[in-house]
């Protein structure tokens, strides 16, 4: 059952409830006594109403924000790709030179190699 039926449903039986001891417990007539549960009555309708219509407010916002949360995820990561691609290019040319030196320094090695068992 759902958070909101299970509100409207509470709330139906505490109101019921809450009638039900008012009858019993009532010092007016019944016809005052009618008459003040047709405006609890009508209080009761409106509270329900009012909630149900801030609860369809509710779930339009959480719907709206989880589709622009989306959305705004999509473009960062999107733009997170663009800095990462661009930060390869960058550094290219310094792999390039690195993996030169490297290959410079290992023939240096093998050269020192060769002449340290001569």
């Amino acid at each position: 059952m759902s958070k909101g039926r299970s509100l409207a449903a509470g709330l139906i039986v505490g109101g019921v409830i809450g009638g039900i001891a008012g009858l019993l417990s009532a010092p007016t007539s019944g016809k005052k006594l009618r008459g003040q549960l047709k405006a609890n009555c009508g209080t009761f309708e409106d509270t329900v109403k009012r909630l149900k219509s801030d609860g369809l407010a509710l779930k339009e916002q959480v719907v709206k924000t989880a589709r622009e949360g989306a959305e705004i995820i999509k473009d960062v990561g999107s733009e997170l790709q663009t800095s990462i691609q661009e930060w390869r290019e960058e550094i290219k040319p310094q792999q390039q030179d690195l993996k030169k030196e490297i290959a410079d320094i290992e023939e240096k090695i093998k050269q020192l190699e060769k002449t340290l068992q001569n």
